[in-house]
């Protein structure tokens, strides 16, 4: 992408990948997201390395696998010992800054600016009780307590701050003559529970126009995402509280197009849109009561997926693109567009060709995504080729599901003959990139660890 200099990334917590009007969604209105795809490309099938915020922030960071960096949880957030992809652009004369959400260890400066830096303040402990896993105390309270405020709550405060905050550094940067090529890191809050919303936007989703949940009650008993479903204390939700939750959370999605529409606007309006290159996407979905599970943390589409959507020169327009890929891709595709050279240690693909609508150099690419924290006893570890998903539970069944037949993930393969040597090849990809075994002890032994020290100690 030679004609391409700058770099805005904007990142939400928790949108879930359907959640978009232009990806089909009866309900939910993205508007300014919708205009976004029309004007590029969008991928219908993307990852995330991990489906927990700290975990998956730390893996982005640094271009590389969770297991890798040993950020198994919420209460190992990344410390800045493994080199970053904002270090490394620095480095090769690309300028850096971050606004809002990093979920880094306080303390922790990679960009070059950091403004108004979302770093975890406190660790979430309960990744480290996983033997057996505990249930989550007021778990239930987030479900049951969403619906609409009359005055915006903390992350829709907080996004509205960091909205302002990228729109004063994008007109600083319009005011200079030249200068290094830059990456703006924009990360949201939004639509991350607490599911409350403003009633402005809360009332544009009526409790009774919106849907319910699928597959709840669920239909099947797979011991670690029946450990979730305990965990997180979500069953026998009522048919109220579930729509007040859908409500709210497309609520926060509108709230956040919007935010993003403000942010795209200023871009235009300082005449910096022609040079940069644009990415939406997100650090993992949200369940919604879909299979009765809630938050993130599985490996079911709603969760491990997230929207990603590319604007800008040599990207294709009102392209959709039906290719596995992972948001570790995005690191090497800001390589591209700003020139940095490629780290080695960085486990993405460029997505540059398929942005310019070219065929995909590696059609057979896979895509790995991996679990370690709260609510389970044991990992699950995750491989997406072509129209299969395929994870694996240490010392539990594994799940195999045709994504094109069945897009909802009701029908287990992994233990139907004609499936056999579908599911044997996933497994062989699987270790070829690790070994889950050794990996899932090595994750109970650090949070076994960290568990029996007082957290001043490792915090």
């Amino acid at each position: 992408m030679p004609d391409e200099k700058n770099v805005l990334l904007i990142m939400s917590d928790e949108h879930r990948p359907d959640a978009l009007s232009v990806a089909g969604h009866d309900v939910v209105e993205t508007p300014v997201l919708d205009e976004l795809a029309r004007s590029g490309t969008r991928f219908t099938d993307a990852y995330c390395p991990s489906p927990l915020c700290a975990p998956c922030r730390a893996s982005f960071a640094t271009g590389r696998y969770v297991h890798e960096v040993g950020a198994w949880d919420n209460a190992a957030s990344y410390d800045g010992s493994t080199p970053s992809w904002p270090e490394h652009f620095s480095d090769d004369g690309v300028s850096t800054a971050s606004v809002g959400k990093t979920d880094f260890r306080p303390g922790v400066r990679v960009f070059d600016e950091q403004i108004e830096p979302g770093h975890r303040e406190d660790p979430d402990l309960n990744g480290l009780y996983r033997d057996p896993p505990n249930v989550r105390e007021s778990g239930r309270d987030r479900i049951t307590k969403a619906g609409p405020t009359e005055e915006p709550d903390w992350h829709e405060q907080d996004d509205e701050q960091y909205t302002e905050a990228a729109i004063e550094w994008l007109s600083a940067r319009a005011d200079e003559d030249g200068g290094d090529p830059w990456v703006l890191s924009l990360n949201y809050i939004l639509p991350h529970f607490p599911l409350t919303a403003g009633r402005e936007y809360y009332e544009q989703y009526p409790e009774s126009s919106v849907d319910l949940p699928y597959d709840n009650p669920a239909g099947d008993d797979h011991p670690i995402v029946e450990e979730l479903r305990d965990h997180f204390d979500g069953r026998e939700i009522g048919e109220e509280t579930l729509r007040r939750a859908r409500s709210a959370y497309y609520a926060l999605c509108t709230r956040l197009d919007e935010n993003v529409g403000r942010v795209l606007d200023a871009l235009d309006r300082f005449g910096l849109a022609e040079g940069t290159l644009v990415v939406y996407t997100s650090d993992h979905g949200e369940m919604l009561g879909d299979h009765e599970c809630w938050w993130k943390c599985t490996m079911y589409e709603q969760s491990v997926g997230v929207p990603l959507i590319a604007r800008g020169p040599d990207v294709a327009e009102d392209e959709v693109v039906e290719r596995p890929v992972s948001i570790l891709d995005l690191i090497p595709t800001m390589a591209d567009a700003t020139g940095v050279a490629y780290d080695s240690t960085w486990r993405g693909e460029s997505l540059t060709p398929l942005l310019r609508g070219e065929d995909d150099p590696n059609p057979d690419r896979t895509v790995f995504s991996e679990y370690h924290s709260h609510g389970t006893s044991h990992g699950a570890f995750m491989i997406r080729q072509n129209e299969y998903k395929y994870v694996y539970y240490p010392e539990n069944p594994d799940q195999l599901f045709d994504l094109e037949a069945d897009p909802r993930e009701m029908t287990n393969l992994a233990d139907d003959p004609e499936f056999r040597n579908v599911r044997k090849r996933l497994e062989n990809e699987l270790r070829s990139i690790v070994d889950p075994e050794a990996v899932d002890q090595q994750a109970h032994e650090d949070q076994k660890r960290r568990r029996e020290q007082p957290v001043e100690e490792w915090w």
